[in-house]
């Protein structure tokens, strides 16, 4: 079939198209190690913090993610320190060409991994030259919910341009959302919420280092990390100057019930 074909063929290597920090990804590894380090050296947790750019450029609005902590715990202490030394040494990023997904008068987001325990080395990057490839993401295409494009070669040729054009993290966040199935203990406790998961594509596309950031119930969150951790390697990692890097994601689940 058409769609099998499409989920088989070979995935081309996607360059980063986000904002760029001044200086490259290894400055603002650099930065944010310096924040973690100098304030915690010895704290084994981490955290998530996202930034919102203003005007593509500027950034404002730092808001942690999680994981969910008492105001008081050492790690939100360690947090809420280390966001106060990134509002005061970060410049301002370089804005990213338009693209299509993007919606107008939106502030691109970015994030930041906040690691207390790991040495510089260890530190995933929040983006690189490249992208990881995860060829079996073409399979999206046989869930398009638009039945006119099911077996309509044309059809499928424009999904297949629509797939390509969006970056990896939005297919990979679409393909890992699909994977998720309502519990039923969850639906019949009325359980519903938000369930925001963490992950990182390693230097040989393994997908490691799993865990909920934000949560809504125990049935959720282990929901979203059995899809998570359900996720195929990439076939090839992330790339910075030609080398493989490890990078993080941070996608976001939201259960409701109808």
């Amino acid at each position: 079939m058409a769609f099998n074909a499409l989920a088989q063929a070979p995935v081309t290597p996607a360059a980063y198209a986000g904002p760029r920090f001044p200086g490259g990804p290894d400055s603002l590894r650099a930065l944010v190690y310096r924040s973690s380090r100098l304030i915690a050296p010895s704290l084994a947790r981490r955290a998530v913090v996202q930034i919102e750019l203003q005007d593509g450029q500027k950034p404002v609005n730092f808001k942690v993610l999680g994981p969910p902590q008492p105001a008081k715990s050492e790690l939100a202490k360690a947090t809420q320190a280390a966001v106060r030394y990134l509002q005061a040494q970060m410049p301002a990023w370089q804005p990213a060409p338009p693209q299509p997904e993007d919606k107008p008068g939106k502030n691109p987001r970015m994030l930041i991994a906040l690691n207390f325990a790991s040495i510089l080395s260890g530190q995933p990057y929040s983006y690189a030259d490249q992208e990881p490839v995860f060829p079996y993401l073409a399979g999206l295409l046989q869930d398009q919910r638009n039945a006119n494009f099911k077996n309509n070669p044309e059809g499928t040729a424009v999904l297949a341009q629509m797939v390509a054009a969006r970056s990896t993290y939005s297919n990979l966040s679409d393909y890992a959302q699909r994977q998720v199935r309502y519990p039923a203990a969850a639906l019949r406790g009325q359980q519903q919420g938000k369930v925001t998961a963490y992950f990182e594509v390693a230097e040989n596309g393994a997908i490691e280092n799993a865990e909920i950031l934000t949560s809504a119930s125990t049935a959720l969150d282990e929901e979203v990390l059995r899809a998570v951790r359900s996720l195929r390697p990439a076939s090839t990692p992330a790339l910075l100057r030609g080398q493989p890097v490890r990078v993080f994601y941070v996608v976001p689940f939201t259960f409701r019930i109808q």
